[in-house]
């Protein structure tokens, strides 16, 4: 067995060109089970180990790009991920991922990052901060935040267009008929709740209507329980909950039937955002605001491989509404006679 075998071994071996086993390894490639067989067979034999360290290491540069998480509990984003990492490998790049768990924050793993020379670093559920934006400055090493928005500078940022999703969510719970609403956030930190609920927010100021209330801790089932539970002990009435992201309302919509047995919607209106995979569980059938996730991706990638000098944010506006049983019948008819 040969220890030190390269692609053009492989390639050889199995009768196919050195791009064609590049583009196997990489991800990137649609081969035949033929194909694929022979250069699985190949690689057997030689005993072929990719090195992408080696690679950075003579070209400066690997063709790994790390993504930091910081929540990757939160069923949203392991979704997110998924999409991400096969974009990533249809432009021949390979993913390495780190998850950030308390006390551990993202500054706290960006010198591990480095260390394996990667193409750029893609941040999500997290924010950087300056101090750790100038370490990947230093190293040349581009930066995008992914579903955040910065103040950080040197770093680019990614995110759906919050406030006018918050904006939005305002419109379906009032045209649902709603008027005593509260709002549990997640982070107060996270650029994600703090903008839809600056949206929400100004929206009911326009139609003459003032929130109730609100809380905020972390994008969390248990928070979004214990946070209803909390608002309900201390105000009466209260017809509708907006959530900072569908985690939240699904704990929301849980207290609400089970504790405070009490209906969703005929009782109170529940709304989320992001569209994550639970929300169309018949437990839950949440109207949501799902946010572009493939164009943010597409964004997000084409600024990490573009590597402009002055830091970008781009905020997209295609927030969708999608329409379930949780919140806004009347909103939901409006929109069906518009249309």
């Amino acid at each position: 067995m040969k220890n030190n075998a390269t692609q053009k071994d492989v390639a050889r071996l199995a009768g196919v060109s050195q791009a064609t086993v590049s583009r196997y390894i990489s991800g990137s490639a649609r081969l035949s089970p033929d194909v694929r067989g022979r250069i699985l067979r190949a690689i057997d034999t030689l005993g072929y180990t990719p090195d992408p360290m080696a690679r950075g290491l003579s070209s400066g540069q690997s063709d790994i790009v790390a993504i930091v998480m910081a929540n990757i509990t939160n069923p949203w984003y392991p979704a997110a991920l998924e999409l991400m990492t096969r974009a990533l490998q249809e432009r021949g790049l390979q993913t390495l991922l780190f998850n950030a768990t308390p006390p551990q924050t993202v500054d706290d793993l960006i010198p591990s990052v480095l260390q394996y020379r990667v193409n750029g670093v893609i941040i999500t559920t997290a924010v950087l901060s300056s101090f750790g934006a100038e370490l990947c400055r230093r190293h040349k090493v581009p930066v995008v935040l992914f579903n955040r928005a910065t103040r950080t500078g040197g770093v680019h940022s990614v995110s759906c267009d919050n406030v006018e999703g918050g904006r939005k969510a305002a419109d379906i719970l009032l045209k649902g008929g709603a008027r005593r609403l509260v709002f549990i956030g997640g982070m107060e930190e996270a650029s994600t709740s703090r903008d839809r609920k600056k949206g929400f927010t100004d929206r009911l100021g326009e139609w003459d209507v003032a929130l109730l209330d609100s809380m905020d801790k972390e994008f969390t089932y248990e928070w979004g329980y214990a946070a209803t539970l909390d608002l309900f002990s201390r105000h009466r009435g209260i017809d509708a909950v907006c959530c900072a992201d569908d985690e939240i309302a699904t704990g929301a919509v849980d207290a609400l039937r089970y504790e405070l047995q009490l209906r969703v919607p005929e009782d109170v209106q529940v709304l989320g955002f992001d569209d994550h995979p639970a929300s169309s569980h018949a437990a839950y059938q949440l109207t949501t605001i799902r946010q572009p996730v493939e164009e943010m991706i597409a964004h997000t990638l084409d600024l990490l491989l573009a590597h402009p000098q002055a830091p970008a944010q781009v905020r997209l506006c295609r927030g969708e509404i999608v329409y379930r049983q949780s919140a806004g019948e009347r909103a939901r008819a409006g929109a069906a006679a518009s249309g």
